[in-house]
Parts: structure tokens; C-alpha cells; sequence
């Protein structure tokens, strides 16, 4: 049983990281919808959200060189604590929260930001 949440994890993080590699974010969304169904809610949140964040830090230190440090500095801070905020929030509700729900959210979430991203791309097509 414990080898299988292994295997989860490590499927679940490579193709979340492979997405990231390509598109430059999505990690959260594509291991939440692998992980969703293997692991507990708790543990997934915390999974996706430090995934994530070492997908963009060694994106952000991997880019050319000569990056704008005065500029990104202080917003650095902001970032941090608009992340730290809703992890926080999210932790407190997932205590709560059942399988077969927090399952039904991803599921609900997931569908609803694709099919966000299917109607803003319409009128272009319709355009052409």
C-alpha cells in the first residue's frame, strides 16, 4: 500500500513537472489532479504548493542573468505572503474535509478552469 502512494507521488510530480517545463506554470493543477485521488487532501496541498514553488525558483534562477533584482526584490515579499495566506486558509479547511469531497472540489475546480480557458479563446476563433 505504501509503495503505491510512492509510485503517486513521483507519477503525479513528474508529469506535473514536465507541464511546468513546458507551459512555465500549471504544476498545482496537473499533480492535484493526479494526486487527488492517492493521497490525502493535507498532504497534496502541501505537495503541489512546494512543487510548484521549486518549479518557479529554479525557472527564475536557471533565466539569463540580467534580471531587474531592483525591481523583483520587493515584490518578493508580496508574493510570499499572498501564498502564505491562502495555504494557511486552505490547511485549516482540509482538516475538515473528507476524500470524496475534497475529490468532487478538485474535480469541480479543474473543470471549471478549463472549460474558462475553452470561452476566452471563442471570439479569436470566431474572428478568423
Amino acid at each position: 500500500m505504501m509503495e503505491s502512494v510512492y509510485w503517486a507521488v513521483a507519477v503525479g510530480a513528474i508529469v506535473a513537472g514536465f507541464v511546468q517545463g513546458l507551459s512555465g506554470f500549471a504544476f498545482g493543477m496537473v499533480a492535484m489532479s493526479c494526486w487527488a485521488w492517492f493521497l490525502e487532501p493535507q498532504l497534496a496541498a502541501v505537495l503541489a504548493v512546494c512543487g510548484a514553488w521549486t518549479g518557479q525558483m529554479i525557472a527564475a534562477f536557471t533565466r539569463r542573468r540580467t534580471s531587474y533584482w531592483q525591481i523583483l526584490l520587493p515584490s518578493i515579499g508580496l508574493v510570499m505572503l499572498a501564498v502564505l495566506i491562502p495555504v494557511l486558509a486552505g490547511a485549516r479547511l482540509y482538516v475538515g474535509i473528507s476524500q470524496s469531497t475534497f475529490r468532487a472540489i478538485v474535480l469541480s475546480l479543474l473543470t471549471l478552469s478549463g472549460i474558462a480557458m475553452l470561452v476566452s479563446s471563442v471570439p479569436q476563433l470566431l474572428a478568423r
